[in-house]
């Protein structure tokens, strides 16, 4: 009898989450697709430096979501894997470790580069300098994820020669070496996840309150303090939605690492890391709201009428009081 609860149970939570997961796709993945349309459609979004590192977090986002999130949907329609090999689990494993731990780092050298575009821009004028401090680090992080994530989970470094039980019930196969050998799933949790989200909310939170703490000195020159805070709004809506999705999950952590008999805290730690999904697939809503020149392309689109029709009637008053 409690078996069968306990079923019931895990079907309800499943479903729930299969649906709260759709929900969010469907926007992302439309958000995403419009973000790569501009892309490809407009040449000054495209070549402006600072919107580089965005493009590269929504395409990796939106890869995400093609070859991650659907093996997520079987799973939470079926309540098992779709494939029943050790291999797919590896392979699931490896792709959705390391496109999470992607999207964070991503997210905080995007947080490290607004800061230095807005106070700091004299660093990253020259080629060299984009060089040192923009592609040196996404290449150098991204071969380091994969490579820890290959080592950890495909190959199973952590083995021993030992048979792992492979769970085909449980959301990404059950345990891996990760999870299973403390010291280096202490090391991914606080270095590859906690350090870059630290990054992302202190480093968002310093440049919010020096932006603001300058703002009586750039008032002499509302140009420039208009273009530092269109800057920086990108940033402070990913870095709200990081708050308040990672604070509660660090907290409980924490908990558990203290005592890790605690049930309640274990419930609510596997709830939150299926929140953290959530989380990324707001990104691309992100960008793409708080973007002002696709905001615009996309006015242009719906209201095309709009836009002439405002632009005869503004044309002849803006003259006349000039």
């Amino acid at each position: 009898m409690s078996n069968y609860t306990g079923n019931i149970q895990s079907n309800a939570i499943y479903r729930t989450k299969f649906i709260l997961l759709l929900l969010f796709s469907i926007p992302s993945v439309i958000c995403a697709l419009y973000v790569v349309y501009n892309v490809v459609k407009l040449r000054s979004f495209r070549r402006r430096f600072q919107n580089q590192i965005l493009i590269i977090l929504v395409f990796i986002i939106l890869f995400n979501i093609v070859f991650n999130i659907p093996t997520s949907f079987s799973f939470f329609v079926r309540g098992t894997v779709a494939i029943h090999t050790e291999f797919f689990c590896r392979f699931w494993q490896s792709i959705d470790y390391f496109l999470t731990a992607c999207v964070i780092w991503c997210t905080a050298i995007f947080t490290i580069q607004r800061y230095i575009f807005v106070f700091y821009p004299i660093y990253i004028r020259s080629k060299r300098q984009k060089l040192i401090f923009h592609y040196v680090p996404l290449v150098l992080i991204n071969i380091y994820l994969f490579l820890f994530y290959v080592l950890t989970i495909s190959i199973d470094i952590c083995h021993h020669g030992e048979h792992r039980e492979i769970k085909y019930d449980k959301f990404l196969c059950g345990e891996n070496c990760l999870d299973r050998e403390g010291g280096i799933s202490m090391f991914n949790w606080l270095f590859n996840i906690l350090f870059p989200v630290f990054i992302v909310i202190l480093g968002s939170l310093m440049l919010l309150i020096r932006v603001l703490w300058t703002r009586r000195m750039m008032q002499r020159n509302l140009r420039n303090w208009s273009k530092n805070w269109k800057m920086i709004t990108q940033l402070l809506g990913i870095a709200l939605i990081y708050t308040l999705v990672w604070i509660p999950l660090i907290i409980i952590s924490f908990i558990l690492i203290v005592n890790e008999n605690h049930a309640f805290s274990k419930s609510v730690e596997d709830y939150l890391y299926f929140i953290t999904y959530l989380c990324e697939l707001c990104v691309p809503i992100v960008v793409l709201l708080l973007s002002s020149e696709l905001i615009q392309s996309l006015n242009r689109r719906i209201w095309p009428n709009f836009n002439s029709m405002q632009s005869v009637t503004i044309g002849p008053y803006s003259t006349n009081v000039e």
